[in-house]
């Protein structure tokens, strides 16, 4: 079994307890104040033109524990002082060690707009996501069919969501197509070997002809990644590990 597959096998255990402990009718019901907000993420990174969504996380299944010392806020509030145009917290808690209160921290003490990274199968975790604060959501291609995209990005508009749609391959590629509103990542790391490739983003960019703001993520470790990703047309970089380290030179 892939470590995708054992994630999203995982995430469905307890996803199933957590709709147990509050049902979504309870969770709209005492948050639906928190659901009118207006989305952020999208109209920000436009006005930049160009930057880095930063990454909050602890750990993660290819590189283990990144972050034995980890603060939240700190880290959040170190990305502000770099420049970052946005941040992106992981609330995943099994494989990456993350958690709801993380971004909760996070969006109390920074301005930045926050993509919520997590393994979305479900609608609750949709309106969750824009009770605990994030701008924008991550939907992944590779677990999610054609009628799970459409069903969870038009949820996403009805909450005044971002989204971006991330994607591996050619194949994924083509079928968010049609998703003209879609932020589009694309994964320079295979989740189910976990291997890097930077050339992944400039190929997949290359074939892409559509106007949606692409972002390139994973394995960008220097400024020299990030200028080469700039001579071939990708002007936004989705960095973790290596910020998180403080070994991005």
């Amino acid at each position: 079994m892939n470590i995708l597959k054992k994630i999203v096998e995982n995430k469905e255990n307890t996803l199933s307890q957590r709709k147990v402990d509050k049902p979504l009718e309870t969770l709209i019901s005492e948050n639906a104040k928190s659901l009118d907000s207006p989305p952020i993420f999208k109209k920000s990174l436009i006005r930049q033109e160009s930057g880095i969504i930063a990454e909050i996380k602890k750990a993660s299944p290819s590189a283990g524990l990144i972050a034995e010392a980890f603060d939240p806020i700190k880290k959040a509030k170190e990305y502000e002082e770099i420049g970052a145009i946005a941040l992106s917290v992981l609330t995943e808690e099994d494989f990456f060690m993350g958690c709801d209160q993380d971004l909760i921290d996070v969006r109390l003490n920074s301005a930045l707009p926050i993509l919520r990274k997590d393994f979305i199968i479900d609608e609750y975790q949709i309106y969750e996501s824009k009770i605990i604060g994030a701008d924008c959501i991550l939907l992944i291609a590779s677990i999610l069919n054609d009628a799970q995209l459409s069903e969870f990005t038009k949820l996403a508009d009805t909450l005044n969501l971002d989204y971006l749609i991330e994607v591996h391959d050619a194949d994924e590629l083509k079928r968010i197509e049609s998703f003209d509103d879609a932020i589009v990542g694309i994964n320079n790391r295979n989740l189910k070997t976990f291997e890097v490739n930077l050339e992944n983003s400039i190929t997949l960019r290359k074939s892409f002809n559509k106007d949606n703001i692409f972002i390139s993520e994973s394995g960008i470790q220097s400024k020299a990644d990030i200028e080469y990703l700039q001579r071939n047309k990708i002007s936004y970089y989705l960095i973790g590990e290596s910020l998180m380290r403080n070994v991005f030179d």
